[in-house]
């Protein structure tokens, strides 16, 4: 039996995710819902970084394309999506990455994913996501590669 202080999401077959609710309840990063999407977007050095935390699934992935292409569509051709947060992505979670790499790459920039969970990062690999868009360890490393831009 768990601790009190630790939810377990079984998100497939192979890989079960405990996380700390104590970090979540000090956090601004996770959402008070862990089914909900947050979206924090913030700059490091011209590059506009944008945190994503909880699920991105149908039910989300509208407001997130939306969100990433408002971004894109303001000038903001160098973009890192931070995915450590995020619990899952669903075929429409990834349509909407693809979509604004796709508004970035058509405005001259880039956009780079980072450091998605072991759960997210096969979802992206499985899907061919990594032949698309670039995927980094670290968040370090996406906005490094974007300076040289």
């Amino acid at each position: 039996q768990s601790a009190p202080s630790e939810l377990i999401w079984e998100r497939s077959k192979y890989l079960s995710l405990v996380v700390d609710l104590s970090d979540c309840l000090t956090s601004d990063r996770y959402p008070a819902n862990m089914n909900d999407m947050n979206t924090l977007k913030r700059q490091i050095d011209g590059i506009t970084v944008v945190d994503l935390s909880g699920r991105l699934d149908s039910s989300v992935s509208g407001r997130v394309m939306d969100d990433l292409n408002e971004v894109v569509g303001a000038g903001a051709a160098k973009l890192v999506v931070n995915l450590q947060h995020v619990t899952f992505i669903s075929s429409a979670g990834l349509r909407s990455i693809l979509v604004a790499a796709k508004l970035a790459k058509s405005s001259k920039g880039e956009m780079r994913l980072c450091q998605p969970s072991d759960l997210v990062r096969k979802i992206l690999e499985e899907s061919g996501f990594t032949n698309l868009i670039r995927i980094d360890d670290h968040e370090g490393q996406s906005i490094a590669a974007l300076r040289t831009l």
